[in-house]
C-alpha cells in the first residue's frame, strides 16, 4: 500500500479514549488545506455505537471537503469482537492468534479498494482511523495491530496524555515496532499535571520519532450549538497552526524519503553488493524488496513500471495491468514462491515468533554455550528428537547453518568409521558415497563430499572424496508417474529404464516393489564390490538428502533406491570394507541402532521439518510414516536447518546416535569433537525453533511421541488438537485421510502442467513443485528456466500479485509455506499456468 501521488497513514491510539478522531480531524482540516476538493478519504474500517457518534460523522461535520467513510459500523458501543456478535448471532470469532481468518481478510480488501478506488480517483490523502488501542479486537477478534498488518501503512500515534499514558503509550509503540510497522510521528494533547509530553518527547527522541503535543480540546459544552461553534474554531486554530503544519511536513518529507531510497536500491546495489549466484557478467533484475507478510514480498519493480506503462496504450495482452497506472501503487506483491531460499515456513512478520524472539533478547541477547546451558537450548534438544522419532538419535550438536551442520555431520560419521575400521593412522584416502547431483552447502569440507559440479569445480581447494551413484529419478510426464534409470547406462535392465506407476502414492508401496528393491541390491553390491575390493577405496559414510536433491537441480529420487543403498551396506560390512578382520569387529556389536557397515548421514536441511510433509523426510524410507520395526532405515545422523526457526533466524542442528557420540570418548582432549561457533545455540534462535516446531506439529496434525527406544525423550509441550489445515490437500491426493504421500499442490494442476508444451517432466510433493523445461541444454548451465522466472514476476492475478520464484538451469521449483491457504495455492497455480502460456506464445 505505498503509492506514488497518494499519500496514506493509519492512525492508532494508545489508548481508547485519547482522542484519536479529535487529532484525526484537525489533520483532515490542515491536509484539506492541501489537497483539491474531495482529495482527502477519511476511512473508518470499523465503529461502534450509535450512527450520530460515529467518527465519519464527525469528520464530515467538521472537516469540510473531505470524503468520510465508515466500512463497518456495529449498533453497541462495545468492544468490535462484541459488538459483532450481538448484530451478527452466526459471527465466529478467529481461533487462532495472530493469523487472518476470512472475515479479517474481506475487510482488508474493502479497505484496499476503497484506497486503490480514491487513487484513480485523483486522491492525494487519506487517513486510516482505527478503533480503540493498538492491541483492541478488531471485530473477529484478532487484535488491529496484527489484522492490519498486511496494509503496513505509515503510523502517526495518538499517544495517552493521561495518568499511566507514558507506559500505555510506549506499550502501543513497542507493539507496532515489533510488527515492522513505521511509526512516524507521535502526537498526544499537553496536560501539564501528569508530564507525559515532555518525557515522552524526550524518550521518543531515541527513537528518531518527533513527539508532537497540541493543546488538548474544549470542555463539553450543554449547548449543542455552542459547543459546535466552540470546537469548530478550536480545530480552525490548531490545523492551521505552526505544530500541526510541522507534523504534516514531516510525515511528508518521510514519504517522499521512503520512495526515494526504495526507487534508488536497485542502482545501489548494483554498485555495492556481490549477490551470492549471480552472474554478472549476464543482465539481471534486482527487485527491491520493501516489506513481507505472510506468504508475500512487497517490491519495487522497475520492469513492472515499464510494462505498467506499455499496458496503458495497449489493447491486448497485458489487460490484467491495465487496470495499474503508472501513478498506481508502487510496491507489486510478489508470492514467495522459494519460501525464501527454503526458510520460510510460518509465514513472513509472524508475531508469535516475532514476540518469541524478543523476550529470549530480553531474556538473554546471546550467552556463550560451552560448558554451559540455557533453557530453549536444553528444550529444543528435546523437542527435535520428539519430532523426529528416529530411535537412532539421542544427542544434538548445534551450528549456525545448514552447511556448517553437515561439515560436523561428516567429522561424526568419518572418525566413527575410522576408528571401528583402525584407520585411524590416515594411510589412504577416506571418502564418502552419495548421489550425482547432490549438494550440501558451500563450506569446502562438504563441498568435497559432491562430485563436481558448477557449485565445486572452480573453487581452487575443491577435491572430491568418494563416488557418487546415478540415481532414478521419479518423475511426471505427460500426466504419467514414472521412475526413470540413469541415462548413463549405469544401471541397465532389460525390461527398459523406465517403470510406470497409476499413482504417486504407488512409487512408495514398498512390499509391492519387491522386484524392483532386488535389482537395485543386486546393482549396488556389485558397484561397492568393485570399489572396495578391486580398486580398494575406503568410505566413511553414506550421505543422502532424503528424496529430493535441492539444489543439485530438484531430483526427486527413487526412494526405494535409496532405502536399499541403506539396507545393503547396514546388512553387509564386509561390502564396504575388504579387510576381513575389521568386517568381524564391525558387525560383531549387539546393539540393534548402533551404525553398521557405515554411518547413515540424512542432510535434511532442505526436506526436513514437514517440507515434505512429514517431521522428517528419512521417514519416507519406511514403510510408514513412524520407526516401528523398520528402524534400521533410519539415518545414524541427521542435520536439520532452514525451516526449523519458521524463517527467522538462521540456526542449524546435527542429531547423532549413542554410537556416533561415543566414538569422541576418551581421555585425551584431543579426541573431543573440536568444533563450535561464537552464536552457538543462541537462544534467540533457540526459543523461535521450539516456538516454530510446536507450531508446526499442530499445523501437520501429528501427534507428539516420545522416544520409542527407552522412553527418555519427552515433549516440551502438551498434545494440541489437529489444525485441520492440510485436510485438503490429503484429501485430493488420496482417498486415505491418513496418507502421507500428497502435495498442496493440486494432482489436476499438476497433471496439466506435465502436458505442457514448454514443460519435459515436473513433480510435486508436500510443498514442493518442481518443473524441468524442455531445453537443448540441461542441467545448471541451461538459461531455459530464466525467461519464465521473469514473465513470473509481471504475471499478475486479479488483485495485482506477481511470483517471486527462483531456478536451476532447466529447472524452476515453487515452494509455499506450512500454512498457505488452499485457495492462496490455487492462485499460484493459476498464475503459473497463465505464465507458462504466456512463455509458449511468446516463443511461437
Amino acid at each position: 500500500m505505498l503509492w506514488r501521488d497518494l499519500k496514506a497513514w493509519q492512525i492508532y491510539g494508545a489508548n481508547t479514549d485519547v482522542g484519536k478522531t479529535i487529532i484525526s480531524t484537525v489533520l483532515c482540516k490542515a491536509l484539506a488545506r492541501r489537497a483539491p476538493t474531495n482529495g482527502l478519504l477519511y476511512l473508518k474500517p470499523v465503529s461502534t455505537g450509535p450512527d450520530g457518534e460515529a467518527d465519519d460523522r464527525h469528520i464530515s461535520r467538521h472537516a469540510s471537503g473531505v470524503l468520510s467513510k465508515c466500512l463497518k459500523q456495529y449498533s453497541k458501543p462495545l468492544s468490535p469482537h462484541l459488538a459483532a456478535k450481538i448484530d451478527e448471532p452466526n459471527h465466529q470469532l478467529n481461533s487462532r492468534v495472530g493469523k487472518l481468518n476470512a472475515a479479517d481478510r474481506s475487510l482488508l480488501q474493502n479497505v484496499k479498494d476503497n484506497l486503490d478506488a480514491h487513487q484513480k480517483d485523483g486522491g492525494k490523502y487519506a487517513l486510516l482511523e482505527t478503533a480503540g488501542g493498538v492491541l483492541s479486537p478488531g471485530p473477529s477478534g484478532s487484535v488491529q495491530a496484527d489484522l492490519y498488518r498486511p496494509l503496513r501503512l505509515p503510523v502517526v500515534l495518538v499517544g495517552d496524555a493521561k495518568l499511566g499514558g507514558i507506559a500505555t503509550t510506549i506499550s502501543a509503540f513497542e507493539s507496532l515496532h515489533l510488527r515492522g510497522y513505521d511509526v512516524q510521528s507521535i502526537l498526544l494533547f499537553d496536560l501539564p499535571q501528569w508530564g507525559n509530553a515532555e518525557y515522552l518527547r524526550d524518550y521518543f527522541s531515541h527513537h528518531e520519532i518527533a513527539t508532537v503535543c497540541l493543546p488538548p480540546p474544549p470542555e463539553r459544552e450543554a449547548d449543542q450549538q455552542k459547543d459546535y461553534d466552540q470546537l469548530a474554531a478550536y480545530y480552525e486554530k490548531l490545523s492551521s497552526s505552526s505544530e500541526v503544519g510541522s507534523t504534516v511536513d514531516l510525515i511528508h518529507q518521510k514519504h517522499f524519503s521512503h520512495l526515494s531510497k526504495l526507487t534508488s536500491m536497485p542502482a545501489h546495489a548494483e554498485s555495492i553488493i556481490w549477490h551470492p549466484f549471480r552472474q554478472y557478467g549476464l543482465p539481471q533484475n534486482v527487485v527491491a524488496i520493501d516489506s513481507a507478510y505472510e506468504d508475500h514480498f512487497e517490491v519495487y519493480n522497475q520492469e513492472m513500471d515499464a510494462l505498467v506503462k506499455k499496458a496503458e496504450s495497449s489493447d491486448t495482452g497485458l489487460q490484467p495491468l491495465q487496470s495499474m497506472a503508472s501513478s498506481g501503487p508502487l510496491l507489486t506483491p510478489l508470492f514467495d514462491a522459494s519460501a525464501s531460499w527454503w526458510t520460510q515456513g510460518l509465514g513472513h512478520g509472524n508475531p508469535n515468533l516475532s514476540l518469541t524472539a524478543a523476550h529470549a533478547a530480553g531474556r538473554y541477547g546471546h550467552v556463550m554455550f560451552a560448558n554451559a546451558v540455557h533453557e530453549p537450548a536444553l528444550d529444543l534438544c528435546y523437542n527435535i528428537l520428539s519430532t523426529l522419532r528416529n530411535p537412532r538419535l539421542s544427542r544434538v550438536f548445534f551450528t549456525d547453518n545448514g552447511s556448517t551442520g553437515m561439515e560436523v555431520a561428516v567429522k561424526m560419521a568419518l572418525r566413527a568409521t575410522a576408528k571401528r575400521y583402525g584407520w585411524d593412522d590416515h594411510n589412504g584416502e577416506i571418502g564418502i558415497i552419495g548421489l550425482k547431483g547432490s549438494y550440501h552447502g558451500d563450506t569446502i569440507g562438504v563441498m568435497n563430499c559432491s562430485e563436481p559440479s558448477p557449485f565445486n569445480e572452480k573453487v581452487d581447494w575443491y577435491k572430491p572424496w568418494g563416488y557418487w551413484f546415478s540415481p532414478p529419478e521419479v518423475k511426471l510426464v505427460k500426466g504419467q508417474w514414472r521412475i526413470q534409470l540413469p541415462a548413463d547406462d549405469s544401471m541397465p535392465r532389460e525390461e527398459g529404464p523406465t517403470t510406470l506407476f497409476p499413482s504417486l502414492q504407488a512409487v512408495f508401496d514398498f512390499d509391492a516393489r519387491q522386484e524392483d528393491a532386488q535389482f537395485y541390491a543386486d546393482y549396488i553390491a556389485r558397484t561397492l564390490t568393485h570399489l572396495t575390493h578391486q580398486q580398494k577405496r575406503k568410505f566413511g559414510a553414506l550421505i543422502l538428502e532424503p528424496l529430493i536433491m535441492g539444489a543439485g537441480g530438484m531430483i526427486f529420487v527413487d526412494p526405494l533406491f535409496q532405502r536399499t543403498l541403506i539396507s545393503s551396506i547396514r546388512a553387509d560390512p564386509g561390502i564396504i570394507n575388504h579387510d576381513h578382520q575389521a568386517r568381524g569387529a564391525a558387525s560383531g556389536t549387539a546393539d540393534p541402532v548402533s551404525w553398521s557397515g557405515l554411518p547413515i548421514i540424512a542432510d535434511e536441511v532442505f526436506t526436513g521439518l514437514y517440507r515434505l510433509g512429514r517431521p522428517s523426510s528419512s521417514s519416507f524410507w519406511n514403510t510408514s510414516a513412524g520407526s516401528g520395526p523398520e528402524a534400521d532405515i533410519s539415518p545414524d545422523i541427521s542435520c536439520h536447518a532452514k525451516l526449523l526457526t519458521g524463517g527467522l533466524l538462521p540456526l542449524a542442528l546435527t542429531t547423532a546416535s549413542d554410537s556416533i557420540f561415543n566414538t569422541f570418548i576418551s581421555d585425551s582432549k584431543a579426541d573431543a569433537l573440536l568444533h563450535g561457533h561464537s552464536y552457538t545455540a543462541h537462544p534467540i534462535g533457540c526459543s523461535v525453533a521450539n516456538k516454530s516446531l510446536d507450531v508446526m506439529r499442530t499445523i501437520s496434525a501429528s501427534a507428539i511421541h516420545s522416544n520409542p527406544n527407552g522412553g527418555s525423550i519427552q515433549p516440551t509441550t502438551s498434545p494440541k488438537p489437529s489444525s485441520g489445515l492440510w485436510d485438503g490437500y490429503r484429501q485430493s491426493w488420496s482417498s486415505d485421510p491418513d496418507s502421507d504421500v500428497f502435495s498442496f499442490f493440486s494432482p489436476k494442476t499438476l497433471s496439466t502442467i506435465s502436458n505442457h508444451q514448454l514443460v519435459n517432466s515436473c513433480f510435486a510433493i508436500g510443498t514442493v513443485l518442481a518443473l524441468t523445461l524442455e531445453s537443448a541444454t540441461s542441467g545448471y548451465n541451461s538459461t531455459a528456466a530464466a525467461s519464465l522466472q521473469a514473465r513470473l514476476l509481471t504475471t499478475v492475478d486479479e488483485q495485482g500479485r506477481g511470483v517471486h520464484s527462483r531456478i536451476l538451469g532447466d529447472v524452476i521449483y515453487f515452494m509455499t509455506g506450512l500454512e498457505t491457504s488452499e485457495p492462496e495455492v490455487r492462485n499460484l497455480e493459476r498464475t503459473i499456468l497463465r505464465a507458462l502460456d504466456g512463455e509458449l506464445a511468446a516463443q511461437r
